[in-house]
């Protein structure tokens, strides 16, 4: 069994846009796969009620951010698995977001 360190899931893990376009998508692939992981990391310790730390938060928006570039590609071609990845795990942090805001709400 693998643990999870705190420091493990909000270390940045944003693909430079540029390499991984010119690489293809087995590197986006990989992205949102340890991506998924880290997210998993910090759901977990939301749905322990944990308090998620600032950097973590950071962390899922600037991937964010990074799936909306990476999308908005002009000429970019994504197979369908790798687009429904992507859209499966946008997902996964808006959700994850809303939980902790819902969270943090109920803290106050």
């Amino acid at each position: 069994m693998t643990t999870t360190d705190r420091e493990d899931f909000s270390k940045e893990c944003v693909l430079d846009l540029d390499t991984a376009l010119s690489t293809g998508s087995l590197e986006l692939e990989t992205y949102v796969e340890e991506s998924t992981r880290r997210l998993d990391a910090i759901a977990r310790l939301a749905t322990r009620g944990e308090l998620v730390d600032r950097e973590s938060r950071e962390w899922m928006l600037n991937q964010v951010d990074f799936i909306v570039e990476t999308i908005g590609q002009e000429g970019l071609e994504l197979d369908d698995e790798l687009r429904s990845n992507l859209l499966q795990f946008l997902l996964s942090i808006a959700n994850l977001n809303e939980h902790i805001r819902h969270q943090n709400a109920l803290n106050l």
